[in-house]
């Protein structure tokens, strides 16, 4: 005869598993449980094969839920690798962006250098003395340029040589950078033996003490000139030249200036400094013939 007690028992437990099921709550002694109700001999044969049916099903669940929580374990597994990986790929591109930037720094120094007397370039000074005198303009001061040449290089090379030569350019190079070394004054070497100091915010005055403190520098490091009609040692002449910001001509007429002065410096003697626009030469020296035009 057919248990009823025990079918109400096996319906009431498929119930209760299908609430936990929806609950994701149920345990697998609830599993085992039922394949005991099943063993019965005296419940319905449908009833018995539903609940049997239900509880292999619930195995299968069991067995993907285990499967799932397997796979979710190695996600987490690989998140966290992934995580450390983030990390250090985060460094690596930190520490390479802060490599390529050094590089980039150093790239952009080395092309503003002279490559034999490691001083600012030609193409530095044209972009400096632009920029500079756009700010004295602004500001109300003064922009003053030098520019100094080697006497007498030529015969010194042909004498000495030219890695003789190259030496004796970086030695003067290395002393004129000694002298005007305020951050904003800028040397540079603006061709052959001819070099070039930018001289921002800087009065005629001051200007003239500081090449003047160049030339006595340089000469005073006596190397041997036996080729110079001027000294027995390397000298310089130089040619300054100012632009205040009310004078509306610009930068190529300041290099212009100071450039006739240096030529003026160039014909009355060498070894001397001459200021554009004045016939004071440094020192008191004149030769006959020359033309005082020149820096009118």
């Amino acid at each position: 005869m057919v248990d009823v007690i025990k079918s109400k028992m096996l319906l009431a437990k498929l119930e209760s598993l299908c609430k936990q099921i929806a609950q994701g709550k149920y345990e697998s002694s609830d599993v085992r449980e039922l394949f005991s109700i099943t063993s019965e001999s005296k419940l319905p044969k449908e009833l018995s094969l539903l609940a049997e049916a239900f509880g292999m099903m619930m195995v299968k669940v069991e067995a993907r839920e285990y499967h799932l929580e397997s796979v979710i374990s190695e996600l987490e597994e690989t998140r966290k690798r992934l995580e450390i990986y983030s990390l250090d790929l985060e460094r690596l591109v930190s520490e390479r962006t802060e490599e390529l930037s050094l590089a980039n720094t150093e790239l952009t120094r080395l092309a503003n250098l002279d490559g034999l007397t490691r001083i600012s370039n030609r193409r530095l000074f044209d972009r400096y003395i632009e920029n500079e005198w756009r700010k004295s303009k602004a500001d109300g001061t003064t922009l003053t340029l030098t520019m100094s040449d080697v006497d007498f290089f030529k015969p010194f090379n042909d004498h000495f040589g030219h890695l003789h030569g190259d030496d004796c350019l970086q030695t003067i190079a290395e002393t004129i950078r000694e002298v005007y070394s305020q951050s904003r004054h800028l040397v540079a070497r603006y061709g052959g033996e001819e070099f070039a100091i930018v001289l921002p915010d800087t009065s005629i005055e001051e200007a003239l003490e500081l090449a003047e403190t160049a030339r006595n520098a340089i000469e005073g490091l006596q190397i041997e000139h036996p080729k110079s009609n001027c000294s027995c040692f390397v000298t310089v002449s130089s040619g300054i030249a100012a632009l205040p910001s009310e004078d509306a001509s610009g930068t190529k007429t300041l290099i212009s200036r100071a450039d006739r002065a240096l030529y003026f410096a160039k014909g009355d003697g060498r070894n001397r400094t001459v200021v554009f626009g004045t016939e004071s030469i440094v020192p008191e020296f004149k030769t006959p013939g020359i033309d005082s035009s020149l820096t009118q």
